[in-house]
C-alpha cells in the first residue's frame, strides 16, 4: 500500500522548479519527487493560488484547492509536507495535526524563524508521535554522505580548518549550510562575528563569522545574491582538501603527495578525486529516506530536533542594536 502525500505550498520547491522539465531525470521538486516514487501517492496540493491548484491537478491529479483544512481530511494524508513560506510554517503544522493524523511531516527549511514557534512545532509532533523532519536535504545526497563517511573512519583527518560562501540569507540558505556542517563536523560550539554585514528582512541577516565546530573551524563569508548566487565550501584537512562547489553539483577530494621537485615539501595532488554527487535529484533521494523512515530504517534526513539545534546556533549570532 502507498503512503498517502498532501504538499502543502505549490511555489517553486512544491512544483515550480522542474514543472515544465521534459527531461524526467531531473527531481527539483517535491511534487515530482512523490509523484515519481513507488511507494508514495501524491493525493492533493494546497496552496491560496487558484492557477496554482489548477495547474497541479492538471499535472498531477487528485484533490487540489486553498482549503487546507477540507483538503487535511480529504486527503487524510500518511505524510503532509509543508512547502509554505516559514511565517506559516507553525500554523501549517497546527492545522495538519488537527485536521488528520499523519504519520510524518516534512517542512521546509528554515523550521522558522522564531525558536518560540520551531519549540512549538517540534513538541506538537512529539506529544501526537508524529515524526517531524526538516528538508535540509544535502544531507541525503549520496556525495555528502560519503564525505560523511570518510570523516568518520578517518580517511578525511580533523581538525578541518574552512571557509563557507553563502548568499541570500544566514538562516534562508546559509542554514543549509550550516546543517550540512553540523552534518559533517559536530554541533556548533561557539562563533565570533567578524563583520555585521547587512539585514536583508525584518527577520534574516548576512553577517560575516568565524564558527568552531566539534571538529574544526570554518568561516562564513556572505556574498551578495543580487550580483549572482554562491554557494561554496573548502575544507583543508591535516591530509588533503575537500571543496563542496557549485551548491553540491561539484564535490572534489585533493589528497596530498611529495612534491617532485622538492621532496622535502608536501603539497596537495593536482589530481583531485572527485565524489559522485546527485544535485540534482535531491528531491528523490528526500522522499526516498522518507520512506526509510515511515518503514523504521536509517536515514540521514534532519530531524525536527537537530533542526532546532541549527536555528538556535545561527539565532545566537546576534546583530548589536
Amino acid at each position: 500500500m502507498k503512503f498517502k502525500v498532501l504538499l502543502i505550498g505549490l511555489g517553486a520547491v512544491g512544483m515550480g522548479y522542474d514543472y515544465d522539465e521534459t527531461n524526467p531525470y531531473p527531481v527539483l521538486t517535491h511534487a515530482r519527487a512523490f509523484a515519481n516514487h513507488e511507494d508514495f501517492h501524491l493525493a492533493g496540493g494546497v496552496d491560496p493560488d487558484t492557477e496554482a491548484c489548477g495547474r497541479f491537478q492538471h499535472r498531477y491529479g487528485g484533490w487540489s484547492g486553498s482549503d487546507m483544512a477540507e483538503g487535511l481530511r480529504t486527503v487524510s494524508p500518511d505524510v503532509v509536507v509543508v512547502a509554505s513560506p516559514t511565517h506559516f510554517h507553525a500554523q501549517a503544522v497546527q492545522m495538519a495535526l488537527c485536521y488528520s493524523k499523519p504519520k510524518l511531516i516534512l517542512c521546509e527549511k528554515p523550521l522558522a524563524y522564531s525558536l518560540d514557534e520551531a519549540r512549538m512545532i517540534v513538541s506538537a509532533c512529539l506529544e501526537v508521535g508524529c515524526l517531524l523532519y526538516v528538508n535540509y536535504l544535502r544531507r541525503v545526497d549520496p556525495g555528502v554522505l560519503e564525505v560523511k563517511r570518510r570523516l568518520q573512519n578517518g580517511a578525511i583527518c580533523t581538525p578541518v580548518k574552512g571557509l563557507l560562501w553563502y548568499t541570500k540569507g544566514l538562516l534562508h540558505n546559509g542554514s543549509h549550510f550550516s546543517n550540512l556542517l553540523e552534518f559533517w563536523l559536530g554541533p556548533m560550539k561557539k562563533f565570533r562575528l567578524i563583520n555585521i554585514g547587512r539585514s536583508i528582512s525584518e527577520v534574516d541577516f548576512e553577517p560575516d563569522v568565524h564558527v568552531n565546530f566539534a571538529a574544526g573551524d570554518v568561516t562564513f563569508l556572505a556574498a551578495r545574491d543580487e550580483y549572482f548566487s554562491h554557494h561554496e565550501i573548502h575544507l583543508i584537512a591535516p591530509n588533503g582538501c575537500l571543496r563542496y562547489e557549485l551548491g553540491g553539483a561539484n564535490i572534489v577530494w585533493q589528497g596530498v603527495e611529495r612534491d617532485k621537485n622538492f621532496p622535502a615539501y608536501t603539497v596537495l595532488s593536482p589530481h583531485g578525486e572527485r565524489i559522485s554527487t546527485e544535485e540534482i535529484r535531491l528531491q528523490w533521494h528526500v522522499a526516498d529516506h522518507v520512506s526509510a523512515c515511515l518503514h523504521g530504517q536509517p536515514s540521514s534526513l534532519c530531524s525536527g530536533e537537530d533542526a532546532l539545534r541549527t536555528l538556535q546556533s545561527l539565532l545566537e549570532i546576534k546583530l548589536p542594536q
